[in-house]
């Protein structure tokens, strides 16, 4: 069965059983704009490089059944830090393994099948209202498929005291999995979360998560939000996550691929408000023939917003690199500044990199620039310190930890930090 017989009697299946309520109506509008638009091809100029023929032909199960395999989890890089954790087990909420210690009861951390119960009129106004299901087909699948997801919401003045990791976590030991997660993030006037998506996954068969994050970031708030993935080389991982910001917002994002067969990130701000000021920074690390494609876009609608975005690469072997960022400058968006720099450094004569970085400005009273980078460790500084007596290996690594510095210095969580050292270690 390919995987599109698979989604078309799965939701049937979900229809037959499912309370015929507006959350339905909703899905099942989801699911016919799948019908039409169907998975991305690289007919499609955003999906030109990525092909998901591996993922289209094989044979998924979209399962909830939550793995018996729990104690993976103890080893991942988070499981022992100073947070809120918040876990799903193939797709399935595990209460055992999540664990709270905010103290302020104001504070919502749950799961979307419990919030659409217990919060009813918050989840109904935010719900679905961000991440595009009309034109973006994976969206649209994630809309009429979900599995689970978190549920955040900060009220207004509030902070998280510590970070929340919500830990989607695939098991593929027995079976090719496949699961649909779906966040949704409100952070209140004035409020402040430190976030942290995390994607592990563990076993030989392959496996396909589809994510859908929506973040809405209310009247001066501040988020601080990492996305991390670490998965296995049969893993697929397409993520879509869209931030809505109102005015005097402030927003850290950083994007740390790790790892997975292909995996095509999603990221998309839009300024609905003035003075928002954004850091958009992301590191990837590929190696064999993996591809990692990161499509970012911010929208200024409104003036005197910056946002400052850098995008980093270290490729070996035969990987691909896909690096497509489009700022687009409103008509009303007077006063803006936004930057944009791709840089990528390639280990290997066959590894290779398609850059994309693209300004639109309707408005003219603005500061924007862009540019991208392709090329090999610089000879130079790796010849003085080769001279200095440092094995070629070392200076290597010195030289690449000096290039992800830029990135890493953006995380302000220590744990975080010294994972992309070992990942750096482990792999150059």
């Amino acid at each position: 069965m390919t995987l599109t017989e698979r989604i078309q009697t799965d939701f049937k299946l979900y229809a037959t059983q499912a309370e015929k309520d507006s959350f339905f109506e909703q899905r099942q509008q989801a699911f016919e704009t799948f019908e039409k638009l169907g998975f991305p091809t690289t007919h499609n100029e955003e999906w030109k490089y990525t092909n998901m023929k591996a993922i289209t032909a094989g044979a998924f199960e979209n399962t909830c059944i939550p793995s018996t395999k729990n104690n993976n989890y103890q080893a991942s890089v988070f499981s022992g830090i100073k947070a809120n954790h918040l876990v799903f087990v193939n797709g399935s909420f595990n209460k055992d393994l999540s664990v709270f210690i905010e103290p302020d009861s104001a504070i919502i951390i749950t799961n979307i099948a419990a919030a659409r119960k217990q919060h009813a009129d918050l989840f109904n106004k935010h719900f679905g209202k961000y991440a595009h299901t009309e034109t973006v087909a994976l969206n649209a699948l994630n809309l009429a498929l979900l599995s689970d997801g978190a549920f955040v919401y900060i009220p207004a003045g509030k902070k998280l005291q510590d970070p929340l990791v919500i830990l989607n976590f695939i098991d593929s030991g027995d079976l090719n999995v496949w699961v649909q997660p779906r966040n949704l993030i409100i952070v209140d006037k004035g409020a402040d979360i430190t976030l942290v998506e995390s994607y592990e996954s563990r076993g030989e068969h392959p496996s396909y998560i589809n994510v859908v994050s929506e973040i809405f970031v209310d009247e001066n708030a501040h988020v601080e939000h990492y996305k991390v993935q670490q998965q296995t080389n049969e893993s697929y991982h397409t993520n879509y996550t869209q931030f809505f910001q109102q005015s005097n917002t402030s927003i850290n994002q950083v994007t740390l691929t790790l790892d997975g067969k292909m995996v095509r990130n999603n990221l998309h701000f839009y300024m609905n408000g003035t003075n928002c000021n954004d850091l958009l920074y992301g590191l990837h690390i590929s190696e064999k023939q993996n591809l990692v494609d990161n499509h970012t876009r911010v929208d200024h609608a409104q003036p005197n917003c910056f946002s400052d975005e850098k995008y980093k690469g270290i490729l070996k072997d035969q990987s691909v690199a896909v690096f497509n960022g489009k700022i687009m400058v409103h008509q009303d968006a007077q006063k803006t500044n936004a930057y944009q720099r791709n840089q990528n450094i390639l280990l290997s004569d066959e590894a290779s990199v398609y850059t994309k970085p693209q300004l639109e400005i309707f408005a003219d009273d603005v500061k924007c620039t862009h540019g991208a980078t392709i090329g090999q460790l610089d000879e130079e500084p790796m010849f003085y310190l080769r001279s200095r007596g440092i094995p070629e290996n070392e200076a290597r690594k010195m030289l690449l930890n000096a290039f992800a510095d830029e990135i890493s210095e953006r995380i302000k969580i220590p744990e975080l930090v010294t994972l992309l050292e070992n990942e750096i270690e482990k792999k150059l």
